[in-house]
């Protein structure tokens, strides 16, 4: 089968299982109502819930299981989860990434920044929320904020499709803990991906003196120097700053409590302290729940493609197995000498460790078959824990003119706001079919057919690409 063509990122349809995989395996998944009525009369609503759970987890972890079976040698989904595919995506995400953080400090400087909640520029033409300047504690922000000079901005979705965060994110008090709080993750992701020279989070920072136009702001102060003017960020514009580098830079939504490989759309902002749910206690329980999040990030936390990679746990393993091909050789004039058990050497060492570091350097591709049992059950386990991996949302087959219409009318990435994640363009997308869990015998007959013929459509194109460009 031809490879699939990429689509959009922000289609979340499943692909189907390849020609030669049974659809009619695995049973249609019922209904809570139908989980209901299996149970005994006195079973309570809240037992009946907690079991309708744990028979819709288990259902997603058996189809997933007959998805990868049906995908794992496919790669672009080891592209996603497999440790070897994923050091050269990794790269080319870091250059990425880098490409991207020279780029918005280039506009920074020349003050066109636009720090709307977009993954682009003029995704949104406002941060945060409308709210002005700095005031005293525990007030919303009301003084005219100060703009830098910036080019026109054309505002392609208004900022209230934005998703909000808690209206006590729009508080003195919590700007001020944030400012802290994103430095630190710019800080640590930066060096995580190996970008250097960011002034956001290495330049020239001062102490607030408590500019009354800023209600006695005593944050820090970032110093942008472009070629004619000198700005410095505080306050509401710093932290917007930020939390649009975490966004564009890194997939970093910062209010939104996530960090993701397929950045797009939106990021969350401020919410407005009119809002109804203002209560103290709902107020302590979202802050607690946002800065417990980002401090795990900072203290433990692993950047989440190189955790996928699991390093530790495969050298820890090709340690254990090295051991058995450290041979031991006796010698008439030095005694006894540990020598390279990795087929066609003859190199000898004094020590074992000697003879572990020369198999490390020596002979790579020798270790990468002595692991591959180990790499192959990261790779399933990087793929069954992830709750978004393909696969894994029990959907119904549709009509195939519906499906047409439906992959005719989806967004694109800019109708959505966001354009592409800095990871997105590396992953293409399985073909935009559904599978069909449990369906009859016709069902499967019809969903091969369409698949059958999304493949001569795709062969057709992809031959009158290389006829075109033969002539050319």
């Amino acid at each position: 089968m031809a490879s699939p063509p990429q689509l959009s990122v922000d289609l979340v349809w499943d692909s189907i299982p390849p020609q030669n995989a049974d659809l009619s395996d695995l049973d249609e998944p019922i209904t809570e109502e139908e989980v209901t009525q299996e149970l005994e009369d006195d079973v309570s609503p809240g037992e009946a819930e907690s079991r309708y759970q744990e028979y819709k987890t288990s259902y997603i972890t058996t189809q997933k299981q007959f998805y990868f079976d049906h995908h794992k040698n496919e790669d672009w989904l080891k592209d996603m989860y497999h440790p070897t595919n994923l050091l050269p995506v990794i790269e080319r995400r870091n250059d990425l990434c880098k490409a991207a953080a020279k780029n918005l400090i280039l506009d920074l400087q020349s003050g066109t920044l636009d720090l709307g909640p977009g993954m682009t520029a003029g995704a949104a033409s406002k941060s945060g929320n409308d709210s002005d300047g700095i005031p005293a504690d525990g007030e919303d922000y009301h003084i005219k904020r100060r703009r830098h000079d910036r080019g026109p901005l054309k505002e392609t979705e208004p900022l209230s499709v934005a998703p909000k965060a808690h209206p006590v994110s729009s508080l003195y008090q919590r700007i001020q803990t944030d400012i802290d709080q994103t430095l630190a993750l710019v800080k640590k992701l930066d060096e995580e991906k190996g970008i250097v020279g960011n002034i956001l989070s290495t330049g020239d920072h001062r102490k607030s003196n408590g500019d009354k136009s800023y209600a006695g702001s005593t944050g820090p102060i970032v110093i942008v120097r472009g070629l004619t003017t000198v700005k410095g960020l505080e306050g509401f514009e710093l932290l917007d700053t930020l939390l649009t580098y975490l966004w564009r830079v890194h997939g970093v939504d910062y209010y939104g409590m996530s960090e993701s490989k397929n950045a797009q759309g939106l990021r969350h902002v401020r919410g407005d302290t009119k809002s109804a749910n203002t209560s103290i206690g709902s107020a302590a329980d979202w802050e607690k729940k946002l800065d417990s999040f980002w401090q795990e990030r900072l203290t433990n936390g692993k950047d989440p493609l190189v955790a996928l990679i699991a390093k530790d746990k495969i050298d820890a393993s090709a340690d254990k197995i090295l051991q058995s091909y450290v041979t031991k050789v006796k010698d008439d004039n030095y005694g006894w000498k540990y020598g390279c058990g990795a087929k066609g050497c003859i190199k000898v060492f004094h020590a074992p460790e000697f003879v572990l570091k020369h198999l490390n350097l020596k002979h790579p591709d020798f270790i990468s078959k002595l692991t591959l049992r180990v790499q192959e059950d990261i790779y399933f386990q990087n793929y069954m824990n992830d709750p978004n991996a393909p696969g894994g949302t029990p959907v119904m087959q549709q009509p195939a003119q519906e499906q047409q219409d439906r992959t005719q009318q989806a967004p694109t990435p800019t109708e959505l706001g966001g354009g592409q994640g800095y990871f997105a363009v590396e992953i293409p997308t399985p073909p935009v079919l559904i599978p069909v869990p449990g369906a009859g015998r016709s069902h499967a007959d019809d969903a091969r057919s369409s698949i059958s013929a999304w493949d001569e459509q795709y062969d057709a194109g992809t031959n009158d690409a290389h006829a075109s460009a033969s002539s050319a």
